[in-house]
């Protein structure tokens, strides 16, 4: 079943009217304003009206030959001799702009009638333009002044420089055709294009803006063909080597919430060239990524070897001269690995930058609202791992009553976990609380008592990503711990 086409829309086109005749009644500034649009378009304009009612701006445009001008009112002969392609009315007269409206109608003439909207065959919308980009933004006349913000907030989102970058990109497609001019190999070439595109994003196609003189362009073109001729699509540092020396960063994801990242880590997640990525980072915070993503594979049982794949592509980005990140859930230095990730760089020769990230350990309680610290209830916090190296359980020390355990990634050994902590003297009813996914659409929020610890993940089939919280300050905001699903 196909899709209900919705009605009520303009038919969006760019019209081609270069050196057609337009003819635009009247001389004050939305007479000026259409002659800016026009031009912009390359029409021939030709302004009807009385010397007295030209502004400045219009009487400058008519002393400079930018257009026709005819020293009277308008006259129904004006459009009835099939002069014009089509016709703008700009005047206070209201009735009189009606009468022309109505009047280029039944000559089936295109007309716009000022203030008028149900007498325009057409709006102006409001444009950015950048010399081959026009962005056009219509409220289809509910909205001027927003139609502007709109236009506005998408202008101010284009990477820099964008006009010149589609006319470089117009010199390569024409190139194409001349090297592939046959209209047999059209799919060919529109394909290569395409994916020329889709590899190097905006952000690599921007560097199409590096080449400064002809002799760049053909230089970089004749490098580009030897790849149509086989149809491969090559890395823009093959054809424009970096200047930038290569980084590594190492980014904390936080919990998965893209909201919840630092105003830096969205900034090099959308300039690095290479991202990898754990594989437990939500699709929401990849689709931040611009450049190249690669993502950990799922090595069951054999950590090491993941993060020994995860390593070797950074490498391999850094020795090709990219921007690499590293993108860690959490915080990189607390139970990410991220200490030893900066001595195998180290070891390489690269010194990695460190963004920090918010950690499950203190994000999760606090959805789940468990103070992890509150006077007179817990002032001691013990952040640990249910999977310590080589798989070993956390020492953990003896029970105190005025602490709060958390536990990350624990969620697979509940029942061992479970064994640990009675050894440790953790009371039975001691309230726990399970939080899964975290800050994330599917969050999910547990509670229970240490006692029912690996039932309550049975049960409930919890997950991982999972944080275990246990201590009396679970109950601080949550009232008794029975167990209970949020």
């Amino acid at each position: 079943m196909v899709d209900r086409i919705e009605g009520g829309a303009s038919l969006i086109v760019a019209w081609q009217i270069q050196n057609k005749p337009v003819l635009i009644v009247g001389g004050g500034h939305i007479a000026a304003q259409r002659i800016v649009s026009l031009k912009i378009a390359d029409a021939s304009i030709t302004v009807v009206c009385p010397q007295s009612g030209l502004i400045e701006e219009v009487q400058e445009r008519v002393n400079n030959k930018e257009v026709e001008w005819i020293d009277r009112e308008f006259k129904d002969e004006d459009v009835t001799g099939g002069l014009f392609d089509m016709v703008l009315t700009a005047i206070d007269d209201h009735e009189e702009s009606l009468r022309i409206g109505h009047l280029c109608r039944s000559l089936r003439i295109p007309v716009n009638v000022a203030d008028v909207p149900p007498m325009c065959d057409f709006y102006f919308m409001s444009q950015h333009r950048d010399g081959p980009l026009q962005i056009a933004v219509s409220t289809n006349g509910y909205g001027p002044k927003m139609a502007n913000m709109i236009r506005t907030t998408v202008a101010e989102g284009l990477p820099e420089n964008m006009g010149n970058t589609i006319q470089v990109m117009g010199e390569l497609r024409a190139k194409v055709r001349e090297w592939e001019p046959s209209m047999k190999n059209s799919g060919k070439r529109m394909t290569w294009i395409t994916q020329l595109c889709n590899t190097w994003g905006l952000k690599g196609i921007g560097r199409l803006n590096e080449l400064k003189t002809s002799r760049d362009k053909e230089r970089v073109f004749e490098e580009l063909k030897k790849h149509f001729m086989i149809g491969g699509v090559p890395h823009i540092n093959t054809i424009l080597p970096s200047t930038k020396k290569p980084t590594i960063t190492l980014i904390g994801g936080g919990p998965g919430d893209p909201e919840l990242i630092t105003v830096k880590a969205k900034r090099l997640l959308e300039e690095a060239d290479l991202v990898v990525s754990d594989r437990l980072i939500p699709a929401e915070l990849l689709d931040l990524v611009q450049g190249e993503l690669r993502i950990a594979r799922k090595f069951t049982g054999k950590s090491d070897e993941a993060q020994e794949e995860l390593m070797l592509w950074c490498l391999e980005g850094l020795k090709k001269g990219h921007q690499v990140v590293r993108l860690k859930i959490g915080d990189p230095l607390l139970f990410g690995r991220g200490g030893e990730e900066i001595i195998w760089f180290r070891e390489r020769g690269y010194e990695p930058e460190l963004v920090p990230g918010i950690s499950s350990a203190f994000s999760a309680p606090m959805v789940a609202k468990i103070p992890v610290t509150f006077r007179g209830v817990s002032d001691q916090v013990i952040i640990t791992t249910g999977r310590g190296t080589k798989g070993s359980m956390p020492d953990l020390p003896q029970f105190g009553s005025t602490q709060t355990l958390v536990v990350l990634m624990a969620v697979g050994r509940a029942s061992e976990l479970k064994q640990v902590l009675l050894e440790r003297h953790y009371p039975k009813d001691i309230p726990i609380c399970w939080i899964e996914n975290s800050n994330c659409p599917n969050e999910r929020i547990i509670f229970g008592t240490l006692d029912i610890l690996d039932k309550t993940v049975h049960d409930n089939d919890i997950k991982a990503p999972a944080v275990l919280v246990v201590g009396h300050s679970t109950s601080v905001l949550n009232g008794d711990s029975t167990p209970t699903i949020v």
